[in-house]
């Protein structure tokens, strides 16, 4: 029988796990020899990184984000990388790698299409176990749909009737080298997310197998968050009504969060025990274990930058309010506005896969737009009970129109994930009659910059070593 050898590469790295360590965080080891279908299950216990990537856009490409001039002026706190997705250029020219392209490329990706290739062609060992191949296939199909749809997110146009026909992404399905590079159109892409949703969707089992593991509800949750940036609102409440029938298990924030009695050695100032949390260790998985499927991103820096206007939708009594640690530029220089910096993980790191406030919220948007404003409000009081102290909270009033309670659940996300879900819902809300238009502007360096809804910087540009490296096949975004 043929084995298949994946060699360690600079993308992708595995180690073999026992079933003794489902719930270690995945680390380095070496080769792996697939001989049998449990082989392919443990590439999925032992892909290194696979949760967790830079995503410099979801961190500075909407209103959520702030680079104070003060700061710009006296310090060099923002990498020239961060400053262009801030001024939403589309010459990235500061930029060496695009790590979230290769990140979401490689990793769990290529993990998926070999699982997929080795159990279509069904030469390995094991191949009776039909309990255990089902699983499998549905979870490879899992991987590729998150890691299609974040691509698609980033880099191509919202999928609306006028875009169909633009450049999507690069859709693989194979682990070859060989496989074409050239972009699918939007419409082909996200067609094939929703394919590989449906068959994800098949997935036997409620529980996880291990803590990086999926479930079921993972699968719901997912499938709730890419309908809901698609307006196919019904799907969406349905998935995520599924997701919190099998899981609905929220973190209280008052039994949870608290100051730390001690200054880290990242500065002199006050944290909440969030920011000991490493984001790439179990620590962040043993906290934040209201997540479907846990999942992390970082911008690479130390410096992720609030605006005055998401820190206003904040009630002075809202326990998130520690997640921004105020005075944090200075220790890098800045003296005339040393400004806040947010901080639910460690620094620069947020948790980013769904969870059970996504959920609810998720439903409460659906329930608005069907005119059930008092079932919405509950789903967003269920958030905002475990983000108060019981002596501090209060129900926000019921809006009368959907308009209006649509507005009041964007901003209730807009509090829970700041960092995460905010260019999505740009994107997909300026596509979206019932909401008002999102202009984004930006007063930097003496110049006034405007992102207007229907700005073509909404797709973001692809690495430039990307282009070089697929020899044209994939081409740049035109702006």
């Amino acid at each position: 029988m043929k084995k298949v050898f994946l060699f360690i590469l600079s993308s992708i790295l595995f180690t073999a796990c026992s079933e003794d360590h489902l719930d270690v965080s995945p680390n380095v080891n070496t080769d792996v020899v697939i001989k049998t279908v449990d082989d392919l299950d443990r590439l999925f216990y032992g892909t290194i990184s696979t949760n967790g990537t830079e995503h410099q856009a979801n961190v500075w490409c909407h209103d959520n984000a702030s680079m104070p001039q003060e700061i710009l002026d006296e310090t060099s706190s923002f990498s020239d990388e961060q400053i262009e997705h801030y001024t939403f250029s589309t010459i990235m020219g500061s930029r060496s790698s695009d790590q979230t392209w290769r990140s979401y490329y490689g990793q769990m990706l290529v993990v998926s299409n070999l699982v997929l290739g080795q159990l279509e062609e069904g030469k390995i060992k094991g191949m009776e176990d039909q309990a255990l191949v089902d699983l499998l296939t549905a979870e490879a199909h899992f991987y590729r749909a998150h890691n299609h749809f974040n691509l698609a997110l980033t880099y191509a146009l919202y999928p609306n009737e006028a875009n169909n026909d633009e450049p999507g992404i690069v859709i693989k399905q194979t682990s070859s080298v060989t496989e074409s590079q050239e972009r699918a159109t939007v419409k082909e892409t996200f067609d094939f997310i929703l394919t590989e949703l449906d068959e994800a969707l098949k997935y036997p089992n409620t529980e996880k197998k291990g803590r990086f593991r999926i479930g079921k509800p993972s699968v719901h949750a997912l499938a709730a968050r890419i309908h809901l940036y698609l307006g196919n609102y019904d799907k969406a409440k349905t998935h995520a009504d599924t997701a919190l029938s099998g899981f609905s298990t929220m973190i209280n924030f008052e039994n949870s969060i608290s100051i730390l009695p001690y200054t880290l050695w990242y500065g002199p100032y006050v944290y909440p025990n969030t920011a000991q949390l490493a984001s790439w260790q179990q620590a962040g998985s043993d906290f934040y274990n209201d997540q479907y499927w846990y999942f992390y991103e970082t911008n690479g820096y130390w410096n992720t930058s609030p605006s005055q206007e998401l820190l206003d939708l904040y009630d002075p009594a809202d326990i998130r309010n520690v997640f921004y640690i105020d005075g944090w530029f200075s220790r890098n220089g800045a003296t005339t506005n040393t400004w806040t910096s947010y901080m639910n993980m460690g620094p620069g790191d947020t948790y980013a896969g769904p969870n059970v406030a996504e959920m609810y919220l998720t439903r409460a948007e659906c329930k608005a737009r069907d005119n059930d404003f008092a079932g919405a409000m509950a789903d967003v009081e269920m958030v905002r009970i475990n983000r108060f102290a019981a002596a501090d909270y209060s129900p926000l009033s019921i809006p009368t129109s959907n308009k209006d309670a649509v507005n009041e659940v964007i901003n209730e996300r807009r509090r829970e994930a700041p960092f995460t879900l905010r260019f999505m819902d740009i994107k997909r809300l300026n596509n979206d009659p019932l909401t008002d238009p999102i202009v984004i502007t930006r007063n930097i360096n003496g110049e006034t910059i405007t992102i207007q809804p229907d700005s073509r910087a909404w797709a973001r540009p692809i690495g430039d070593e990307i282009i070089i490296l697929s020899a044209g096949a994939t081409v740049q975004n035109q702006y």
